[in-house]
């Protein structure tokens, strides 16, 4: 019987989920490679360590990239000893990576030269999510490509994919969704803020918002890291303010003013100058608390999470281990 080999470059916060969960699948041959020696180290037994990308891109049917930032995909897949130039044949390339959709575009049409096959398959939904191959995958490329290899996209991020259009569509998709949750997330924190100051229960007040017009993925992720403090620490705001600046690039190649943007960018430049680059992605509101002497800190919310769930075409959050709320319709749920 046909196995399909599959390599995964990068084992960080969302590559080593991405392995784990095909490996899981029992579905496949794995290859994996890592620059840093120990993240390879500690992948399964069962998983074939590679010596180096050359070695990986020889072996395998499928290759999946899941790097930072866009130098890095480049130096991965371009030049000599990079994935396309030493490809197996017909190799299908899966990028997982969020980065510049211009540089993606000029890949995948250098990649059909070497008779290679290109998907984007950006991710949305947090780290929590993908660990338990629950992700959403906002995808790009050519139809029949996408639906041949779909289902290898749902065993490695999570059962909802998204072709989002032809290559250069995920990369968009996913950094206006980044864009949108961080405008989302320094909103919070200024209603959290003058929650606070009001004087009001601020679980309560989390609670109101949530069955509000105002909700949103972003309130009912962020407020829980301001009350436990831990600020999303699985994506960096290096990683975040990289996206922001993508964001800002797409702007500009299509000439639309981005006003509010540009402002919550300014922000969480802020916040990683002030914090940073290792700090976690939420921590803008510490910006608010420091400035004002306000902490926003609950107790009972250390073993907070959540999973995510499409129902109805949309993103719902089902918290975990929150503390039991005051108002009761939630108890059941939560």
């Amino acid at each position: 019987m046909y196995v399909t080999t599959i390599g995964v470059i990068g084992l960080g916060n969302a590559g080593a989920p991405i392995l784990n969960n095909l490996y899981n699948s029992k579905k496949y041959k794995l290859l994996a490679f890592d620059i840093d020696k120990n993240k390879l180290n500690d992948t399964p037994q069962e998983v074939t360590k590679a010596n180096s990308i050359r070695d990986l891109a020889t072996k395998c049917n499928v290759v999946l990239t899941c790097l930072p930032k866009p130098e890095h995909v480049l130096k991965a897949v371009d030049g000599a000893d990079g994935l396309l130039r030493n490809a197996s044949s017909s190799m299908v390339w899966i990028d997982t990576s969020t980065t510049d959709f211009k540089q993606t575009q000029k890949l995948a049409e250098k990649a059909k030269t070497y008779g290679v096959s290109m998907l984007e398959a950006t991710l949305t939904g947090g780290v929590h999510a993908l660990q338990n191959n629950n992700m959403v995958c906002l995808a790009g490329g050519d139809n029949e490509i996408f639906k041949k290899w779909k289902k290898v996209l749902q065993d490695a991020i999570g059962e909802v994919v998204v072709l989002c259009g032809d290559v250069g569509a995920g990369a968009i998709a996913k950094v206006v969704s980044n864009m949108l949750a961080f405008t989302n997330m320094v909103a919070a924190s200024e209603c959290m803020m003058i929650a606070k100051r009001a004087g009001l229960d601020l679980e309560s007040f989390f609670d109101a918002i949530r069955v509000s017009a105002g909700n949103s993925f972003a309130w009912e992720t962020v407020v829980p890291h301001i009350f436990n403090q831990k600020y999303e620490t699985g994506f960096t705001m290096d990683l975040a303010c990289k996206d922001m600046n993508l964001s800002y690039l797409l702007g500009q190649h299509l000439n639309v003013p981005l006003d509010l943007h540009m402002e919550v960018k300014k922000k969480m430049d802020q916040a990683r100058v002030q914090y940073g680059d290792n700090e976690g992605c939420y921590v803008y509101p510490r910006i608010l608390e420091d400035q004002l002497g306000e902490p926003l800190s609950l107790k009972g919310w250390d073993n907070w999470g959540y999973d995510i769930k499409v129902v109805d075409g949309s993103i719902v959050v089902k918290h975990k281990n929150r503390p039991i709320s005051k108002h009761h319709q939630y108890n059941s749920k939560n």
